[in-house]
């Protein structure tokens, strides 16, 4: 395969799914001596992207307006003819729109990456969501991601790619991690000696369902079950979201059991200390969170979604014997709480959980088939062109 130049195209290089699929396919790109540009308009992991020996090219890429979006598709179609794309892969829909607009006027490549089960509420919705499937190839992260796009776009076979989010074995090694690690991140969840750590990783947001975890919390609670120590471990987007977790805690008289740290840079260590890991969410793609949990040992709790039943192996599918984690109907609090005390139930039943949790991952969702098989798209689309 020829040399070639990428830019992918996302709204902030923030922690999250999307921008740390962004930062491992950009990496994957220079080590095989290809070019990769990132376009965003920055963030935390913008210094990562440099120091993998990609390019960061800033633009305002989070904004929605019209008028921005035919702006950005202005920029990104001049950044494409001075220096000398090849192909434009777009990871959101707002920035996806310029994308596309950049794509048709320069003649270039488009792949987009649906990373996520975006809410459909009507025609303008529908519309604004189905720009992820007008590229050459649209990558679906899970099979049920295909079939929903299958079901909604009516995209044929050839143009959808299937690549399961994975987790970077070199970073969720779990002999890795000393127990330095693990005391530091005991120490910033305020974790007293003995403390269940229950973990929910993702920004501070109403979409991750942290109020789902307060409530099932105290329902514990009035049932007189001992309770974990309830981490939301993210950003916080919503400042007046995290106010309302912690003024529920307050009412159901759990607040001395929850902890909002923010972004956590050692989140290897952090599952490492914690018991289980819930990702409980009504949208999803395929939950990173869940796959680096479960590489770490870490059982979780998933909901009861396409993409819950696909990222662990959960019963009623699995005998409970070979589960790696429990799944929860969406946003029914009772069902959380009675799997949260099950699961803490038994330490030795959930240290098995665990390692076969572990097991599954590695054998399953490796970075290593990620890249190339996002690689191997990039070759696809520009073999279809006559371009290589």
């Amino acid at each position: 395969m020829r040399k070639i130049t990428v830019v992918q195209v996302i709204p902030r290089m923030r922690s999250g799914g999307a921008e740390l699929g962004c930062l491992q396919v950009a990496q994957a790109l220079v080590k095989a001596g290809h070019r990769a540009i990132v376009a965003s308009a920055g963030g935390r992991m913008v210094e990562q992207l440099r120091a993998v020996g990609a390019e960061h090219v800033e633009m305002p890429l989070a904004a929605k307006n019209p008028v921005s979006l035919a702006l950005n598709a202005r920029r990104l179609a001049a950044l494409v003819r001075t220096e000398r794309v090849d192909i434009l892969h777009a990871r959101s829909r707002a920035p996806a729109w310029s994308t596309l607009a950049a794509a048709r006027r320069t003649g270039t490549a488009f792949v987009t990456t649906y990373h996520s089960e975006y809410s459909e509420r009507g025609r303008v919705k529908n519309l604004y969501n189905s720009v992820m499937a007008r590229s050459d190839t649209v990558i679906a992260v899970s099979h049920h991601m295909a079939t929903l796009i299958r079901a909604r776009y009516r995209t044929p076979e050839d143009r959808i790619a299937i690549i399961p989010r994975a987790f970077d074995q070199s970073q969720f090694d779990a002999t890795l991690v000393t127990p330095d690690r693990i005391a530091a991140v005991r120490a910033l969840f305020g974790a007293e000696p003995g403390d269940k750590i229950a973990l929910l990783a993702g920004r501070i947001t109403r979409r991750k369902a942290q109020d789902h975890f307060i409530e099932a919390l105290g329902l514990m609670k009035q049932h007189g079950h001992a309770l974990p120590l309830a981490v939301l471990a993210g950003e916080v987007e919503k400042g007046d979201f995290k106010a309302e977790l912690l003024a529920r805690a307050e009412v159901l008289g759990i607040a001395d059991r929850v902890r909002i740290p923010g972004f956590v840079s050692d989140m290897a260590a952090a599952y490492t200390a914690s018991h289980v890991l819930l990702n409980i969410s009504a949208f999803e793609g395929l939950p990173r969170v869940a796959l680096e949990a479960q590489a770490m040992a870490c059982p979780v709790i998933v909901s009861d979604t396409g993409p819950g039943r696909e990222v662990a192996l959960t019963p009623p599918d699995r005998p409970r014997a070979a589960a790696t984690g429990l799944r929860v109907p969406v946003a029914d609090a009772p069902k959380l709480a009675a799997a949260l005390v099950d699961i803490l139930a038994d330490e030795d039943a959930r240290r098995e959980m665990g390692a076969r949790a572990a097991a599954h991952m590695r054998a399953t969702y490796t970075l290593d088939r990620l890249t190339s098989s996002t690689l191997k798209v990039y070759q696809t689309v520009l073999a279809r062109r006559g371009l290589i």
